[in-house]
């Protein structure tokens, strides 16, 4: 194994630039990969190749680093969800669930039926959003257009509908501690409902360009296999861990809100290569458009914030959610340790706080799934070919800035 120093203190050597300065016995050319956006998403890879066989690789994150951890340190317990939704702009919601299932342990607060199930349907939409924008960066990865421009297409239709029930296209920290931050009302209702008539025609058409394309099938197929004892050691989550076999869904065996009530499809593959990766991610946005459907058949009436909270705010008939965020300021969480796990478009993602009675957190731990999913991803990339990089890369779906937050 060829060591990796990563600085110049004593003891310590600069990066293998040159073939020349392997250890003894090993052959290649170390390559530098990124980190320029389009080979690997702002992140550095570097490649020890023998030929264009890859021997060895080693990433380099931390180039988008935002210190998301510290900051909701420095800042009140009711303002850090906007902060903490940014690591995944596609998939906010999911982004927040985790941090706001905490606070809501330490405060103790339950959110009513109707906000719960609120949560897991915008929840589903983000998984959706999320699934395209990593399939259609995918086909830009291995050279097919058309699949960007169809999969950001979709997505874009999906952010007019988010905008119309929340207020906004991407970042609308939707879920708030005790409930959400707005009801569906019945324009935001029949948006929905004509968006997954739309998405149902649009998939179909997607699948024949992209996913059944041949060319397609050839550079996936048997591609940076990860089996299932290798990706549980690595510690894989979500869509990666699946497709190698692993059937663990936090929103199965741990669910919370509205999964609760109704439990998703979980999709499972056993080949563990990029294609069944792909094809993991393609059953997970169909399960999730039915999922939507049967939720809003169901939606439970009433409030949408813990009548708790409405209990202390007076004037929250009159204010509306600018009530709540009045009493929220005067609470303090319980002191003691508090975590919440949710299952995130991309895999298991957990948050710890810990309060000591405070306004402002002790501590703040926030591990997302792109994180977890680095190493198997690095190891499924050795023994492929050069060429075979960006398709291993992307068909983890890894998202810098969901791993650096």
């Amino acid at each position: 194994m060829i060591e990796w120093p990563f600085d110049k203190r004593p003891g310590s050597t600069f990066f293998v630039e040159r073939e020349e300065e392997l250890a003894p016995g090993e052959r290649g050319l170390v390559l530098v990969v990124g980190p320029q956006h389009p080979g690997s998403g702002h992140m550095r890879l570097f490649v020890v190749l023998d030929g264009d066989v890859i021997i060895d690789v080693r990433p380099d994150p931390g180039f988008v680093h935002r210190g998301v951890e510290k900051l909701a340190e420095r800042r009140p317990f009711w303002t850090v969800p906007p902060l903490v939704e940014k690591v995944s702009i596609m998939d906010t919601t999911n982004a927040m669930l985790a941090y706001v299932h905490a606070v809501e342990k330490a405060l103790g607060l339950q959110p009513p039926p109707r906000a719960k199930a609120l949560r897991s349907i915008m929840a589903e939409l983000g998984r959706i959003r999320t699934h395209l924008y990593d399939l259609a960066i995918h086909g830009i990865f291995i050279g097919h257009s058309t699949a960007f421009m169809w999969g950001f297409g979709m997505g874009d239709m999906i952010a007019e509908v988010q905008a119309r029930v929340t207020g906004a296209r991407t970042t609308s920290a939707y879920p708030i501690p005790g409930g959400v931050r707005r009801d569906l009302s019945t324009d935001g209702r029949q948006a929905l409902e004509r968006l997954l008539a739309k998405l149902k025609s649009s998939l179909k058409d997607f699948e024949t360009l992209f996913l059944r394309n041949p060319l397609v099938k050839a550079r996936l197929e048997g591609v940076g296999v990860l089996d299932a004892k290798r990706a549980s050691e690595l510690g894989a989550v979500g869509p990666s861990a699946r497709a190698s076999g692993i059937a663990y869904d936090v929103r199965v065996d741990s669910p919370y809100d509205g999964y609760e009530a109704i439990r998703p499809k979980i999709a499972v593959e056993k080949t563990g290569d990029s294609l069944a990766r792909v094809a993991v991610r393609w059953a997970e946005i169909w399960a999730s458009v039915e999922y939507i459907e049967e939720a809003l058949k169901v939606l439970p009436e009433g409030d949408i914030i813990d009548e708790a909270l409405v209990a202390l705010s007076p004037h929250y008939r009159r204010e509306g959610i600018a009530g709540i965020f009045g009493v929220l300021t005067q609470l303090r969480p319980e002191p003691g340790e508090y975590h919440g796990l949710v299952e995130m478009a991309r895999g298991a993602s957990y948050v710890f706080i810990q309060s000591t009675g405070s306004p402002y957190l002790r501590r703040m731990r926030f591990v997302t799934p792109s994180w977890r999913n680095l190493k198997p991803m690095i190891e499924a990339m050795k023994g492929y070919r050069l060429a075979d990089l960006p398709a291993i890369y992307m068909s983890f779906g890894y998202f810098p800035p969901e791993a650096d937050r």
